[in-house]
């Protein structure tokens, strides 16, 4: 029995590399609480274990490598400044946790205009934490 104990940690710690390294893979350095958050709802789904529980092993994974939330030069600001997610489009059902989330300055919900996500359109990634401006140089999608 305790050997599956042993077991169930082995793999938690596997796959809280392998989340980290997908959910990071545009930008390694740059763990904000929406990713956070959501590596520890797939441990919960993957592992069949509370939030609390993987929010335990989540944190003891940040001992050994510490959480880092990005920042950049915002001209608007004229400083360096964190930047967060900007978010286009949402279901329904996330739709009233993302706009808590805005209110907390955790990520920006972008107004989805239909003619700004087309083909050879690059929208940017994140934005500016303080102005909410879009700071496209530290990264796009096509």
């Amino acid at each position: 029995m305790q050997n599956e104990g042993i077991r169930e940690d082995v793999g938690i710690t596997r796959t809280l590399i392998e989340l980290h390294r997908y959910y990071l893979q545009g930008n390694k350095f740059d763990e904000g609480d929406l990713i956070f958050y959501r590596i520890n709802y797939r441990l919960v789904a993957l592992f069949g274990i509370t939030k609390e529980e993987a929010q335990s092993f989540h944190a003891a994974y940040h001992r050994d490598f510490p959480r880092t939330i990005s920042e950049g030069y915002c001209d608007i600001c004229d400083a360096i400044v964190k930047f967060i997610p900007i978010i286009y489009g949402s279901l329904g059902r996330e739709r009233k946790s993302l706009e808590i989330a805005q209110n907390e300055g955790k990520l920006i919900i972008a107004n989805l205009d239909c003619n700004a996500i087309k083909e050879g359109v690059k929208i940017p990634l994140y934005g500016c934490k303080i102005c909410k401006t879009s700071l496209p140089r530290y990264g796009t999608m096509p």
